[in-house]
C-alpha cells in the first residue's frame, strides 16, 4: 500500500491550554488510534492478568489458608484459647494495615519488583507456618505474613493504573482479584481436602501438610516472578518503542495537563490521595465489603461446620468450593458491566443487595433449614466478591495524578483492612451455639450502611460533573501548579 498507515500516536500530541476548562481529555483521546490500543489491549492482557492473578492467588491462599487448618485441629494442636485464633488473625490485618500506604510509596520510588520480592517472603513465612507448635509462634506468623504481604495489594493496583486507561481498570481488577481469589478458595479447598488425607509429609502431618506445601508453590513462583515480573511502561522490555510511546500517550489521555507520567511525590498529593471525598467513601464501601470478604475467607469452613455439625473435615473443605465458583463468576460478569456501561453503582448496589438479602436468611431461618442457610452463603461471599472489585476500580478510575493513583489501591484496601478485623471479631467460638447470629446481624447493619453510601457517592460525582460542565471550576486553572489537578482538573470527569 502506497497509502502510509496512521501513526499510533498523533506524533504531536497537543499539550493542552491550561486556560482551557474543557475538552482536553477528548483532544488527547483522538490523537489515538483505536486500533493500535486494541493490539496493545490485548497483549497488556496476555503478559499482565496472568501474572499478577497468580501472584494475589498466591497471596489470597496464604491469607485464607489458616481458616482450612482450623477445621483440621490447628486451635487443638496449637493449645489456643477461645480467643487466641481472632487474636492471630487480628494481628495479620493490623500490620497489614499499618504498611500499606509506606509500602505503596516504596513501590512507587523503587519499581514493581518489590511485588515478587515480597512473594517470596510470605511463601518463607507460609512455610514456617507449618512448623510452629504453640500461641506464640501462631500470633509471629500471623504478624510477619502481614507484613509481608502489604505490598500485594497496592502494588498490583498501581501496577494497572499505569498500564490501563480509566475506563478500562475494573475489569483488570475484577480480572485478578475474583479469578484469583475463586481459585484460591476452590483450589484452597480441594488442596486442604486432598493433603488432609495423604497422611504425614515426611515428618508433618494434618494441617501442617497445607502450610508445607502452598509454602513451597509460593517461594518456587516467588522466584520465577523475580526475573519476569512487568516494570514500569517506560521502561519495560516487553514494549517496541511504538507501543511504549502509545502507552505513555495513553497515561497522559486520562490525566489533563500532566507534564510527567510520573510526578515526584509530595505532602499535598499524598494528603489528597488520603482525604479526597471518592477516596473516603470508597474506603468505607471497602470496609463494609471486607467483613464479608474476609469474615467468609477465614471463617467460612467454620460457618459451613455449624450448618452441617456431622460432616467430617474434607466434606466441609469441598462444600466450600462452589460457593467460590458461583460467587467469583457472578462478580466478574459485574465488573465487565462497570467497563461496558461505564458506570460503578448500580453494580456496587447489587452487591450490597446481595449482602442484605444473605445475612437476612441467615437470621431468619432455623438451624434445621441447613439448604436455606447455605443458599445464604452464597449470596454473601457473591455480594463481598462483587464489591472489592468494584469499589476498588471506582477509586482507581477516579484517582489522578500518579501519586494519587499509587496511593489510593493502598489507602482503600489498607484502611479497608479495618473491615477485615471486624470480620475477625464477628464470628466468635462462643457465638457458634446461636448460628453465629451476631456476627450475621452486624453484617446486615453494614450492607444497608453500603447501600446508603454507595448512593451518596454517585451523587456527589454526578454533582461535581455537573458543576464543571457549568465551568464552576474553571477558576482552578488560574492558580499555580495545574499540572498537579488530576481529578480537580475541571475537564477531569468521575466515572460514577
Amino acid at each position: 500500500m502506497s497509502e502510509k498507515a496512521p501513526s499510533v500516536v498523533d506524533e504531536k500530541v497537543k499539550e493542552k491550554d491550561t486556560s482551557s476548562s474543557s475538552g482536553s481529555e477528548v483532544e488527547s483521546q483522538a490523537s489515538l488510534d483505536p486500533q493500535a490500543e486494541a493490539r496493545l489491549r490485548r497483549k497488556l492482557d496476555l503478559r499482565i492478568l496472568p501474572i499478577i492473578t497468580l501472584t494475589y492467588t498466591l497471596l489470597f491462599l496464604d491469607r485464607t489458608n489458616i481458616g482450612n487448618a482450623r477445621t483440621a485441629g490447628l486451635e487443638k494442636s496449637l493449645k489456643l484459647g477461645t480467643y487466641d485464633f481472632n487474636i492471630g488473625s487480628c494481628l495479620y490485618y493490623i500490620l497489614y494495615l499499618l504498611c500499606e500506604v509506606p509500602f505503596a510509596l516504596l513501590v512507587k520510588k523503587y519499581g514493581f519488583r518489590l511485588i515478587p520480592a515480597s512473594i517470596v517472603a510470605f511463601g518463607v513465612v507460609t512455610l514456617g507456618t507449618a512448623f510452629i507448635t504453640n500461641k506464640g509462634g501462631f500470633f509471629a506468623t500471623r504478624v510477619f505474613l502481614g507484613i509481608s504481604e502489604a505490598f500485594g495489594m497496592p502494588g498490583i493496583t498501581y501496577l494497572l493504573t499505569r498500564y490501563y486507561r480509566r475506563s478500562e481498570i475494573t475489569l483488570r481488577i475484577g480480572c485478578f482479584m475474583l479469578l484469583a481469589a475463586g481459585c484460591a478458595g476452590s483450589f484452597g479447598g480441594l488442596l486442604a481436602a486432598g493433603l488432609l488425607s495423604v497422611g504425614k509429609i515426611g515428618n508433618r502431618s494434618s494441617w501442617q501438610n497445607i502450610f508445607l506445601v502452598e509454602g513451597i508453590i509460593t517461594i518456587g513462583v516467588g522466584i520465577i516472578f523475580i526475573f519476569i515480573f512487568p516494570t514500569d511502561p517506560e521502561t519495560t522490555s516487553m514494549f517496541n518503542e511504538e507501543e511504549r510511546a502509545l502507552a505513555i500517550a495513553r497515561i497522559k489521555a486520562d490525566q489533563p495537563s500532566i507534564k510527567d507520567t510520573k510526578e515526584a511525590a509530595n505532602k499535598g498529593l499524598i494528603k489528597r490521595g488520603l482525604t479526597s471525598f471518592t477516596t473516603v467513601a470508597c474506603v468505607w464501601l471497602y470496609i463494609v465489603d471486607n467483613l464479608s470478604v474476609q469474615g467468609l475467607g477465614l471463617f467460612l469452613p467454620s460457618i459451613l461446620k455449624v450448618n452441617y455439625p456431622g460432616s467430617s473435615a474434607v466434606r466441609i473443605q469441598l462444600l466450600a468450593v462452589p460457593v467460590y465458583v458461583c460467587a467469583a463468576g457472578v462478580a466478574l460478569i459485574t465488573t465487565w458491566g462497570c467497563i461496558r456501561f461505564k458506570i460503578h453503582w448500580p453494580f456496587c448496589l447489587f452487591g450490597g443487595f446481595c449482602n442484605v438479602i444473605g445475612y437476612s436468611i441467615w437470621l431468619g431461618t432455623k438451624s434445621t433449614q441447613v439448604d436455606a442457610r447455605y443458599a445464604a452463603c452464597f449470596l454473601n461471599l457473591m455480594g463481598g466478591f462483587i464489591n472489592g472489585p468494584v469499589v476498588l476500580g471506582w477509586a482507581a478510575s477516579n484517582a489522578s495524578p500518579d501519586t494519587v493513583r499509587a496511593m489510593v489501591g493502598a489507602v482503600v484496601t489498607g484502611f479497608g483492612g479495618i473491615g477485615s478485623i471486624a470480620g475477625v471479631w464477628a464470628y466468635v467460638a462462643t457465638d457458634a451455639k446461636t448460628g453465629y447470629h451476631a456476627g450475621n446481624s452486624f453484617n446486615l447493619a453494614c450492607a444497608c450502611s453500603l447501600c446508603v453510601g454507595c448512593i451518596s457517592l454517585m451523587l456527589f460525582q454526578r454533582f461535581e460533573n455537573a458543576k464543571r460542565e457549568r465551568g464552576e471550576r474553571n477558576y482552578r486553572l488560574e492558580k499555580p501548579g495545574v499540572e498537579f489537578l488530576g481529578s480537580l482538573h475541571p475537564s477531569f470527569r468521575y466515572i460514577h
